[in-house]
């Protein structure tokens, strides 16, 4: 091979090098950005269910947030966090899941009880997201609890048929905690988002779910 064939090979073998990492490189770019497909002021109704019991010594009551039983909420998009490229599964919680982005009211446009409405829109919030970088937020958090009635913390991700499930749980000795979405791919919303919380103590125990479905 001579001097002039030797250049000509080392400069295809470095383009071809060059432009495969550029490739590699976007497709990972790509993987890692998220965006808004929904808009601030959009309007979407839930289904409100709530179940769930108190127990006081003997004394059986319905659980909290029974008022919201069979109602319907009006949640509108108040505020949507800035999104870029996303490295890091704390940053994704710390500036897009938790953040407050909602408000909310019953759907007849008299106001939720103040001492449910945060809880209503945090856990509504949490579940809204942007679209795009589901593979990446996958990869993030593990599938799934391997022993979810033993004591523990932790996200949960993973893709559902043509939706994505996002979600937290803790359990501890006298109290477990969950909440999750399952989340359209295309807009970013929940079709359901549910929160629950159990909890012991001497003189009471009690649980709730609140399970809200996408209406419109």
């Amino acid at each position: 091979m001579d001097h002039r064939t030797r250049i000509l090979t080392a400069v295809i073998l470095t383009f071809v090098v060059t432009f495969s990492i550029g490739f590699v490189t976007e497709n990972i770019r790509e993987s890692m950005t998220f965006l808004w497909t929904i808009e601030e002021g959009q309007e979407f109704v839930f289904a409100v269910i709530v179940t769930g019991i108190t127990i006081t010594n003997s004394s059986v009551s319905p659980p909290p947030f029974i008022e919201m039983n069979n109602t319907y909420i009006s949640v509108e998009i108040l505020s949507l966090p800035n999104v870029t490229i996303i490295f890091y599964a704390d940053t994704f919680l710390e500036n897009i899941v938790e953040p407050v982005k909602t408000r909310s009211r019953f759907s007849n446009g008299t106001d939720i009880p103040a001492e449910f409405r945060f809880t209503i829109n945090r856990h509504i919030s949490r579940c809204i997201l942007p679209v795009g970088g589901w593979g990446h937020l996958d990869f993030f958090f593990p599938n799934q609890i391997d022993r979810p009635s033993s004591v523990h913390e932790s996200y949960i991700s993973r893709f559902q048929g043509d939706s994505f499930y996002f979600g937290y749980s803790v359990n501890e000795t006298y109290e477990a905690r969950e909440w999750h979405g399952i989340i359209d791919l295309e807009t970013g919303v929940p079709h359901i988002t549910s929160f629950l919380l159990f909890r012991k103590s001497q003189s009471q125990s009690f649980w709730y779910n609140v399970t809200m479905s996408l209406v419109t």
